[in-house]
């Protein structure tokens, strides 16, 4: 399971507890993980990498040991995994589906992704967008100087905080919280993702723009296109998400379809990014907003829904 947070900020705690007791109830083992956080490492090196370490080390049994569930005849299938990832974490999710091969790996069972961005090379990610959060009001060499000098893996405002968006980050004059916000206002989010705060070389600024094969390495849509995602895989999103367009889910659905690999997307009509935080089993909305994709889930993995 891995969290959102415009890959900069919350943590491994900002999963979804009604979803984790589901996949429980199934004879599914949710694991949570943290990660490097940019923009202190590059979206490549840091979030990306460690997301396939993490996958490999379940892969290749380190759950098991470290749970050490075997001597209570537990056993964790660590070859039927499937990843599940909310917003950019649905992003990184996707990255398992060719990052697990360029590590020798074996894909994904399947891949859920709630309301992620799927298309980094359309521009359709860098338009001004998400008009109802504030504008930053710190300028950007005062954020990046104000930003550690290594990684860290978790970051969240304070519960104190007045944030009412349920984006979990949103306060503004706070340094990181504005960097995140002038992702979805200044069209900088590609390269601060990917050169980061510390570019490896002095050439390269921290905004400079990105080239396009490296733009493309981290889009799930141009590995669709080129063949390297073959993962099954099930997209959620709500019509009127405010974050990630509506419609570059369906685009990503059907390029899907067009490469012979199995997909489903459930539409949340009339909802926003973030809609799933409350949602129970039995609540009304539980199965469009939810439901749908654990079915998928469950589906691949061969277990029978309840």
């Amino acid at each position: 399971m891995i969290h959102g947070g415009g890959h900069m900020t919350l943590s491994r705690k900002a999963v979804r507890p009604f979803q984790t007791a589901f996949l429980l109830a199934h004879g599914v083992l949710p694991v949570s993980i943290d990660y490097r956080l940019c923009p202190e490492v590059n979206l490549i090196e840091g979030p990306i990498q460690d997301v396939c370490d993490a996958y490999a080390w379940v892969q290749r049994g380190g759950l098991q040991a470290a749970l050490r569930l075997s001597r209570h005849g537990v056993l964790v299938d660590g070859v039927r995994t499937v990843v599940i990832g909310w917003s950019t974490g649905g992003h990184l999710a996707m990255t398992t589906a060719w990052m697990s091969k360029q590590a020798g790996l074996r894909p994904p069972v399947a891949i859920l992704s709630f309301y992620g961005p799927t298309d980094f090379e359309s521009g359709d990610l860098d338009v001004r967008r998400a008009e109802e959060y504030p504008d930053r009001r710190l300028p950007m060499d005062e954020i990046i100087a104000s930003l550690p000098a290594v990684p860290i893996t978790s970051y969240s405002t304070s519960l104190t905080s007045t944030d009412s968006s349920h984006l979990g980050w949103i306060r503004p004059g706070d340094p990181r919280s504005e960097l995140v916000l002038s992702l979805f206002k200044e069209g900088n989010g590609l390269p601060l993702l990917l050169n980061g705060i510390h570019p490896s070389t002095s050439a390269t600024s921290p905004l400079s723009p990105p080239s396009p094969e490296r733009i493309a390495s981290i889009s799930p849509l141009a590995h669709v296109r080129n063949g390297t995602y073959t993962t099954p895989t099930c997209l959620i999103h709500g019509t009127k998400d405010e974050i990630v367009p509506f419609e570059i889910a369906g685009a990503f659905c059907k390029a899907l379809q067009k490469a012979g690999v199995k997909g489903r997307l459930g539409i949340v009509e009339g909802a926003r990014h973030i809609h799933d935080l409350q949602l129970k089993e039995n609540d009304e909305g539980w199965w469009a907003g939810v439901g749908v994709g654990y079915d998928f889930l469950l589906e691949e993995l061969g277990i029978k829904s309840q």
